[in-house]
C-alpha cells in the first residue's frame, strides 16, 4: 500500500482574519482540522443536569447559557453583548433574555464579570465552563459557589 501525501488547504476566517488549515491526511473521508483560538472546558456532569427535563431550566435559559459559554466575541470569558443583541441573535425577546439571565445568575451558572454604570456583563461560572488555564481555573472555582440546577431535589428540599 503506497502512502499518499497529505493535502493541506488554507483558508482565512473573514471575520477575524485568522488562517485555518484543512488537512486531508490520507485522501479518504477521514479529515483533521486545525482551528487555532480559544478552548472552552465544559463540565459534562453539569451540562447533563442542565439538559434534564427535571432541571427547571427553559430552552431559552439553555440558549442564553450556551451563548455565554461559546461567546462569539473570542475576547475571553465575558460576553459583552447588550440584551437586545442577544435576543436578536437567539430569536427570543429581550424580556426572555433578561429573565433567563436572572434565573441563571440565581442558580450560579452566570456570575457578574463587569459593571459599567447600569450595564452588567456576565460570564459563566468556572465550575461549568472556562477558557483559562488549569491553575487560574482552580483559583476562579474556589472563589465562586458551585451552581445548583434549579429543579434539583437538593434545591427543593426533597430527599430521594
Amino acid at each position: 500500500m503506497s502512502a499518499t501525501p497529505a493535502h493541506v488547504r488554507r483558508f482565512a476566517d473573514p471575520a477575524t482574519g485568522e488562517v485555518h488549515e484543512y488537512v486531508d491526511l490520507d485522501g479518504s473521508r477521514r479529515s483533521a482540522y486545525s482551528f487555532p483560538g480559544g478552548f472552552t472546558a465544559v463540565s459534562n456532569r453539569t451540562g447533563l443536569q442542565i439538559l434534564s427535563k427535571e432541571s427547571g431550566l427553559t430552552p431559552s435559559d439553555r440558549d442564553v447559557l450556551a451563548l455565554h459559554v461559546h461567546g462569539p466575541e473570542q475576547r475571553g470569558d465575558v460576553l459583552r453583548w447588550p440584551r437586545a443583541r442577544m435576543s436578536e441573535y437567539l430569536g427570543i425577546s429581550v424580556r426572555t433574555v433578561a429573565a433567563a439571565i436572572k434565573r441563571l445568575t440565581k442558580a450560579g451558572y452566570l456570575i457578574e464579570a463587569e459593571r459599567h454604570g447600569r450595564v452588567i456583563y456576565y460570564k459563566v461560572s468556572p465550575h461549568h465552563a472556562s477558557r483559562v488555564g488549569g491553575e487560574q481555573q482552580r483559583q476562579d472555582a474556589a472563589a465562586h459557589r458551585i451552581p445548583v440546577v434549579p429543579g434539583s431535589p437538593e434545591k427543593k428540599g426533597r430527599t430521594a
